[in-house]
């Protein structure tokens, strides 16, 4: 399988985490300053609420991209068996959208969308939940969000669709959503896209129909078009499976 990581998207938004976590703090330890005056308590509430979103943003990008292994690295752990007819790529810019995994096969394009958090998790149709009662929602604040995958998700399928349209080609781009973490308890009915367990994914690809028109030299076409940036890691997976890595600016 070959792998394609925008390693460069990976540092800004390291960057991006570090910075919005320390102007939160900052932001948070002002307010004690500003409530020593009277006449600014009310510009102090104000600079502890943005704080606290400001902090709890940046808590949670720290989280999400400095944690080991990342979403991405799992996911290439969980498909490097795969042969090189598969790609899967990280983090490729699609219109102004960002992708974070898109995984290409004989049968099309397919958007993976993640999630790492653990717990009960429940989607109907459109709507997705967490349930958790009391403070625990609290305390999970700064952690993995879980947000609506399915609206991340189809947003991210039309992007996909509209840039291949745009360059001339014309192929199926499905969706998935990826539950990463093996402590979650996932409830869904009537979901728009197939939301999985890691480890149902390798079968789930299995299962995916196969397009006879899609020829490996298209496939390749495709992998070239999102295999822009400013650095960009290509890691080939080879037959002894010992990977071999390099990277272009």
């Amino acid at each position: 399988m070959r792998i394609i990581r925008n390693v460069g998207y990976v540092r800004r938004r390291k960057r991006l985490a570090r910075w919005s976590a320390l102007a939160g703090f900052l932001l948070l330890t002002g307010t004690f300053w500003l409530a020593l005056y009277p006449n600014l308590i009310g510009g102090a509430y104000l600079v502890l609420f943005f704080g606290f979103l400001l902090f709890n943003f940046g808590m949670q990008q720290i989280g999400k991209w400095s944690r080991s292994p990342r979403a991405d690295v799992v996911l290439d752990g969980r498909l490097r068996r795969l042969p090189d007819k598969y790609s899967i790529l990280h983090y490729v810019a699609a219109g102004k959208r960002t992708v974070e995994h898109l995984f290409v096969h004989p049968g099309g394009v397919l958007v993976l969308t993640t999630r790492e958090l653990a717990g009960d998790v429940r989607g109907r149709g459109n709507r997705w939940r967490k349930r958790g009662l009391g403070l625990a929602r609290i305390f999970a604040f700064s952690g993995p969000r879980l947000g609506n995958p399915t609206f991340e998700t189809r947003q991210d399928v039309h992007a996909v669709e509209e840039t291949l349209t745009q360059l001339g080609v014309e192929i199926e781009v499905g969706g998935a959503i990826v539950f990463l973490n093996p402590l979650v308890d996932l409830d869904v009915d009537d979901v728009p896209y197939p939301a999985i367990l890691l480890d149902e994914l390798l079968d789930f690809i299995g299962e995916l129909p196969i397009e006879p028109s899609l020829k490996p030299a298209e496939r390749d076409r495709i992998v070239a078009l999102f295999s822009k940036g400013e650095e960009i890691e290509r890691i080939e997976q080879q037959r002894t499976r010992r990977p071999v890595k390099r990277r272009a600016s």
